[in-house]
């Protein structure tokens, strides 16, 4: 079955564009290449190679997305191997003025890295690694790695050498993405965010450019062969938190390496919101948290808050499930801090407790249970002082005990922030500065089965309605997993910090070649992707 969004959902996210630019060219188009054209271009690539519908093994592979509602159908695949499969790809989408969209490895929530009728770029296979224990540019180590490799991958290539490096929980979550939008982690409060530790990218340009940036200077390999260094804060600041997909294609990342903990502690409490007696136990669970996670709580401590409505075997009917991970060995003051909750209502939880000798350890117990949804999401970076506010924890209760529909429900996950975060001042990365004064970045979902999917415009619908309502306990929101069609997004996404992001766009890709849904500088164009001319007809 081919899952696509609905013509009524994409309608919702029209209303938020702009002015139109230059319209891309789709198939059908009196603009679009000929056939022996494209097959000319697929011959040519030094190292990858192209896939087609008509290869029904394999397109359906490349082309899914996680969640299986924003999966969509381009005209034909990219599948790079290196950055010069990369480079000509965009000259040849640039010269035909196709509308380029660039997949990693399928974790955008909101489709942003595919579409319909695109010509699509897959980077999946650009997987290359290299630890350095010895750079220069960081004293415990450096990992340069491709935007093909996930997250388990790399845990595990930097596990060999006895480091760990700051990534995404969920194993097949990849690089450039999650990174280039901010990157919290289970470990983000002890070590920073991803973009805190990211110290080089390298990206191909609209303009064919390959440029290699830092913090302090970007170094410029042109078309004709030339090069220059030069001293640029801006596009570095723009690239890590302006989101992936937005100033270029990266091709390369290299990263800060860390340390080992001496143990990772895996802490699970599991409390019912209601128990089968109907006692509330929520309302004491919400002021313990109300009491424990402040701006107080030690960096060492990280994980999840999962909310959910379900009725389990037991007849309890709702839970707050604690994933918990502390770094450093039990016996700490840091591990003490939650003592409170550890010992917390015994008789009315499920407990579970384990020690890991490294992180690669307990990464690998992480299960991913779903590889593959239905869901519309939505998101807030939520501050200690919702919590004082009884009408929060209500609204979270009340959200995940009513279904929206017989088919579907609503979940919220509450990644816990702050810490070593906080380190960082509010306008030095361009990531909302809410991400640095906040304690979750908390994301709700409302997810659907199979039998959900016609009722999938109610169900848009009603996300709406929850995005609207969670915002006002808010601090900005989490683009990686904000909800489509967020009203005033730049300001949402990423607050004070996006009009520098929007100049810089400007200096970079004017035309607004690489654009993609509620991302930086998509308001200059007037349509949907879904939308634009010759797009609603390509079904292969």
């Amino acid at each position: 079955m081919n899952f696509h969004i609905l013509e009524a959902i994409v309608l919702f996210a029209i209303l938020y564009m702009g002015r139109a630019l230059t319209p891309f060219c789709y198939p059908g188009d009196p603009c679009f290449p000929k056939t022996t054209t494209i097959n000319a271009f697929a011959a040519s690539l030094p190292n990858g190679f192209v896939v087609f519908p008509a290869d029904t093994q394999t397109y359906p592979t490349v082309t899914r997305m996680r969640n299986l509602v924003r999966t969509s159908y381009p005209f034909a695949v990219v599948m790079a191997k290196s950055r010069e499969d990369v480079k000509d790809t965009v000259a040849f989408a640039s010269k035909y003025n196709l509308h380029l969209t660039v997949y990693g490895t399928g974790h955008d929530f909101n489709g942003r890295s595919t579409g319909n009728n695109t010509f699509q770029l897959n980077l999946s296979l650009m997987k290359d690694r290299v630890v350095d224990l010895n750079s220069w540019r960081h004293e415990n180590g450096t990992i340069s790695v491709g935007p093909g490799n996930t997250w388990i991958e790399v845990y595990r290539e930097v596990d060999k050498y006895g480091r760990v490096i700051v990534g995404g929980s969920t194993h097949t979550v990849g690089m450039a993405g999650y990174t280039l939008g901010g990157g919290h982690s289970p470990i983000c409060r002890y070590y920073g965010m991803a973009i805190d530790n990211l110290l080089e990218v390298e990206m191909v340009i609209a303009d064919g450019r390959i440029v290699t940036a830092t913090k302090e200077y970007v170094h410029t390999l042109y078309n004709n062969g030339s090069t220059c260094n030069v001293s640029d804060a801006d596009f570095f600041w723009a690239v890590a938190g302006g989101g992936g997909g937005t100033f270029g294609i990266s091709t390369r990342l290299l990263f800060k390496l860390h340390p080992p903990p001496e143990k990772v502690i895996k802490v699970i409490i599991i409390y019912p919101i209601y128990t089968f007696y109907k006692e509330d136990v929520f309302s004491q669970v919400s002021k313990k948290i109300e009491l424990l996670f402040t701006n107080n709580l030690p960096n060492e401590w990280g994980g999840y808050l999962l909310f959910d409505g379900t009725v389990d075997a037991y007849l309890s009917r709702g839970h707050v499930t604690f994933v918990l991970n502390h770094l450093g060995p039990n016996t700490t003051a840091s591990y003490e801090y939650l003592r409170e909750l550890i010992d917390f209502l015994p008789d009315k939880r499920y407990f579970s407790y384990e020690e890991y000798d490294t992180f690669l350890g307990y990464e690998e117990t992480i299960i991913e249970t779903y590889p593959y949804y239905l869901t519309f999401i939505f998101n807030s970076l939520i501050p200690t002082t919702s919590f004082t506010s009884t009408d929060f924890f209500e609204f979270v209760r009340s959200a995940v005990l009513s279904k929206p529909t017989e088919n579907s429900v609503v979940t919220f996950t509450a990644t816990l922030i702050g810490g070593k975060m906080r380190e960082i001042g509010s306008n030095d990365t361009s990531v909302h500065p809410g991400f640095r004064k906040t304690l979750f970045s908390m994301s709700g979902g409302v997810s659907f089965g199979e039998a959900g999917i016609p009722e999938a415009t109610t169900l848009f619908v009603k996300t709406m309605e929850l995005n609207d309502k969670f915002a006002q306990y808010g601090d900005g929101m989490y683009p990686n997993e904000a909800a489509q069609a967020t009203p005033d997004w730049q300001s949402h996404f990423w607050g004070s910090n996006y009009n520098r992001l929007y100049q810089v766009k400007l200096r970079e890709d004017p035309d607004d070649f690489f654009t993609c849904d509620q991302c930086v500088g998509s308001e200059a164009r007037l349509t949907s992707i879904a939308t634009e001319p010759g797009n609603a007809n390509f079904d292969p």
